[in-house]
């Protein structure tokens, strides 16, 4: 695929990044497998990120704020059903696209990572939470989640309960792991 012009060149470096990024982590992929994908020459990536860190981090920003927009879009249901919508995103994606969350899939590798993209993963995870536990306070409000619930730490056992059956519901190719995972965590919040 070729593309025609410098902003659609570097929105199809990102989206080839993170699909490459998806499925390998940070470490196994390199400027000339997005080149291949995008059908330019890798020298021609470094016109738009100069390092594959730099390359990483924007690509890693994008995905946050494109998560972050789809959680936002989340709105009119209770609180058991926002969570269930929320683990909608990562059961789509393996079971669609047989790849991981990429927030998930740069925290394995975060020994490797550099700095600033080590930061991007910390901010993905950080919005997760945060969002997480609004929703069940608002839940709590409502009376859809355990009045008794510490939101905080369960939204951080929600968030990393997904990302790890996520990762080993692909490798044991039975993705319908992390439906029913998703689903015992609902009930373990609700009252």
């Amino acid at each position: 695929m070729s593309v025609a012009n410098p902003s659609d060149k570097a929105v199809a470096i990102l989206n080839s990044a993170r699909a490459l990024m998806m499925d390998r982590g940070y470490n196994g992929f390199s400027f000339r497998d997005v080149a291949a994908e995008v059908g330019i020459k890798s020298a021609s990536i470094h016109y738009h990120y100069a390092t594959k860190a730099d390359l990483a981090e924007a690509t890693a920003k994008a995905y946050r704020e494109a998560f972050s927009d789809a959680m936002d879009g989340l709105v009119g249901l209770d609180a058991p059903a926002t969570l269930r919508a929320y683990g909608t995103f990562f059961v789509t994606t393996l079971r669609d696209q047989g790849g991981l969350c990429l927030g998930g899939v740069l925290a394995a590798d975060a020994i490797t990572l550099p700095d600033q993209v080590r930061a991007e993963v910390i901010s993905f995870f950080d919005t997760q939470h945060d969002w997480v536990a609004a929703v069940l306070r608002k839940g709590q409000a409502e009376g859809g989640i355990r009045a008794d619930l510490d939101v905080d730490t369960f939204a951080k056992v929600f968030v990393s309960g997904l990302e790890g059956a996520m990762m080993v519901s692909r490798g044991i190719r039975q993705p319908q792991n992390l439906e029913t995972v998703l689903e015992h965590l609902i009930l373990l919040a609700r009252p």
